[in-house]
């Protein structure tokens, strides 16, 4: 008989996440082929919806307090469909999830794993807050902001004893609240990413981001490295952008500043594409972009879905951070200046010309993403850590 996991998150199922839900379903997928029979969570529109090996749908019916809502519906199903491996996602920590941890083990839950994005979340709260335009909009983000921070510091240490480890993606820490914890780097499931077309000949150059939240990709930093490579009027290359993805909210926003920098010809924004369709976009770039902007985060290190996803399809790619799973020397990925300096064109141009010139480069670098980015052997590691038996090895999955 199979393990029963419930990979518990309170995502929203939307567009501008497109990333993220592609990262929890990649994670069931490996729960799966790891032996387990799993489950995961999602809420989109007025449904709360559990996915995979015992699937339900409830209403959320809450105007207001909805992640009180969200821990209730958790809780039901919790005690309706008993599983030995509770798997959460969490964005940052309050009573609510701690009662709902309480809850989890009086049903009858074994291990309990917490998953913690972008580690330390807090200063990624105060600085989205200081970042609001409007006085008295920031104000009333700040003073919510706080709340935020004060109680998940007082329910955070009660996270001690109920759960038995903390998967921590971003700096680097042995313990959370007291858990002990282990830092992990991003995955994907490259089964489901055919290789793109390589190599490639012509004296345009492509590049591809895509993205939902711009702000702290730093995608602008192309931008102007593109318009002061044409200021240079340098006839060797020409540089595309392909922008597939972007937030509504900040999209008026870079249209301008494409717009003003006379890049109108050279950037293309289709907008949130999947399947075929985002391959079709793939399959025309040089190389991808991956985040620019974690000094907009006060970050260093990063774990970029982006660039897990860009190696599995054998696309060089463009990186500002330092990532624990990428080698330095590896010569499919251009490393960039961690601030806010426009990107050097002629550095990218060499860059793509050395990739388009040694065809295994791209090989190396698929092999790479399937020996070490592969959602299986990292989410074994993750649970054995937690203490979890697995079913079968990653191996033999």
């Amino acid at each position: 008989m199979h393990l029963r996991l419930l990979y518990l998150t309170f995502q929203e199922d939307a567009p501008l996440y497109a990333g993220v839900l592609n990262k929890i379903r990649g994670q069931a997928a490996a729960f799966c082929a790891l032996g387990f029979s799993t489950t995961y969570s999602a809420w989109k529109g007025n449904a709360f919806h559990f996915y995979g090996d015992a699937p339900a749908a409830v209403p959320i019916d809450a105007d207001r307090q909805v992640m009180r809502r969200f821990y209730e519906i958790a809780a039901g199903y919790l005690t309706r469909n008993p599983c030995e491996v509770l798997y959460v996602r969490l964005d940052r920590v309050d009573f609510g999830v701690v009662s709902l941890l309480k809850r989890a083990k009086a049903c009858g839950v074994k291990h309990i794993l917490l998953e913690i994005p972008n580690y330390p979340y807090l200063r990624d709260y105060v600085r989205t807050a200081k970042s609001v335009s409007d006085p008295k909009r920031r104000l009333l983000s700040t003073v919510k902001v706080n709340l935020f921070a004060a109680e998940d510091r007082l329910a955070g240490p009660h996270l001690k004893g109920l759960a038995d480890a903390a998967i921590l993606y971003g700096d680097t820490a042995s313990d959370f609240y007291g858990v002990p914890a282990k830092n992990a780097t991003n995955g994907i499931d490259c089964a489901v990413l055919p290789p793109v077309p390589w190599p490639k000949k012509s004296t345009e150059i492509v590049l591809i981001g895509v993205a939902g939240t711009l702000w702290w990709q730093a995608y602008d930093r192309v931008l102007r490295g593109m318009a002061n490579w044409n200021q240079q009027k340098d006839p060797r290359w020409t540089f595309r952008f392909l922008l597939v993805g972007g937030d509504e909210k900040e999209m008026p926003a870079f249209r301008e500043q494409v717009r003003a920098l006379g890049l109108s010809d050279a950037v293309e924004m289709p907008g949130f594409k999947t399947g075929e369709e985002l391959l079709s976009y793939y399959r025309r770039a040089d190389a991808g972009v991956s985040t620019l902007g974690c000094f907009r985060r006060g970050l260093t290190h990063c774990s970029s879905l982006k660039a897990r996803e860009y190696a599995a399809l054998g696309l060089p790619f463009l990186y500002a951070y330092s990532d624990d799973a990428l080698p330095g020397d590896a010569p499919w990925a251009l490393r960039l200046s961690n601030d806010d300096t426009p990107v050097d064109m002629g550095r990218v141009a060499a860059f793509v010309e050395q990739c388009r010139e040694d065809p295994r480069i791209v090989l190396q670098e698929r092999e790479y993403a399937q020996e070490v980015y592969d959602w299986r052997a990292i989410l074994a590691d993750a649970l054995q850590f937690g203490g979890v038996a697995l079913p079968q090895g990653p191996e033999q999955a």
